[in-house]
């Protein structure tokens, strides 16, 4: 019986002990792909490890996986990691340091995607929630959202409150973020500096106007309900408003005292798993 007992557990731990051995095997090999550059390769290496390893481990393998796609600079790559990358987003909270990290990259995607508005809503996240420390990278995109999409919500200004005191790093030798060929065509937005307010309906009580995060708006009650439950799952609370003369059902957050409280709100706690929305008053 001891036999058997003692045989159990040295198979087990054999089994343990080749198992981490192939994953440190794989991880090693994923980061030597990486740093020479075969991104692809990197990528799928990645893949095949993060099947291997626990909840816990899985997130930041995952983002590993994403950021290898992303650097091969391929169309097809691009979108490939699109999903993977708002899936982490989605599964990350505001407060986690990872949450900046991978908002910056979602960014940095969105601007080879050629999609503005999502690269700049995508940064704003990244800045409200990035530490001191990732100010050079948080600073960078930004200076390329800038050039990439002039008058699109970025100034120069806005990257200035991330530009770092220590500008060594900034000097480093390094490849401008830029859309890829075949990318879609943007829908350009040229934000105002005094936002036109949305229509508001009759029954709207007088007094001064809030601003609010609407997400959607649907012909069809039951769209407007469904999108209001999956976010109730999520922890946050939405509102329908019929606009009766338009026979539409409005999905909206918040009552917000200025733009720039509706507009925080939205970056993190929408835009990580809903990048369509407008704020309006």
């Amino acid at each position: 019986m001891r036999k058997i007992i003692f045989c159990t557990v040295y198979l087990l731990t054999s089994f343990v002990f080749a198992f981490a051995a192939s994953a440190d095997s794989l991880y090693s090999q994923a980061q030597k792909l990486y740093g020479q550059g075969h991104f692809e390769s990197a990528a799928r290496t990645y893949a095949g490890l993060c099947s291997m390893l626990e909840a816990k481990d899985k997130k930041t393998c995952h983002l590993n996986e994403a950021r290898s796609l992303i650097e091969a600079n391929k169309i097809n790559l691009a979108r490939e990691a699109e999903p993977k990358l708002l899936w982490l987003i989605s599964e990350t909270e505001p407060n986690d340091t990872l949450f900046s990290e991978l908002s910056a990259l979602d960014a940095k995607l969105q601007i080879m995607l050629n999609q503005p508005v999502r690269a700049v809503r995508s940064w704003k996240a990244a800045q409200a929630s990035a530490s001191v420390d990732f100010f050079p990278q948080i600073y960078v995109i930004c200076r390329d959202i800038v050039s990439a999409y002039p008058g699109n919500g970025l100034t120069i200004e806005n990257c200035d409150k991330t530009k770092p005191a220590d500008t060594s790093l900034l000097a480093l030798p390094r490849k401008k973020i830029t859309p890829l060929p075949n990318a879609s065509q943007p829908t350009t937005v040229h934000y105002q500096s005094t936002p036109t307010p949305a229509p508001v309906p009759a029954s709207t009580p007088s007094g001064a106007k809030k601003w609010y995060v609407q997400l959607g708006a649907f012909g069809a009650k039951e769209n407007a309900d469904k999108l209001v439950a999956d976010f109730k799952n999520k922890g946050v609370q939405l509102y329908i408003v019929e606009l009766t003369d338009r026979k539409l059902f409005t999905v909206r957050a918040g009552e917000f005292s200025t733009r720039d409280d509706a507009e925080n709100f939205a970056v993190q706690k929408i835009a990580p798993t809903h990048k369509e929305y407008k704020i309006l008053q």
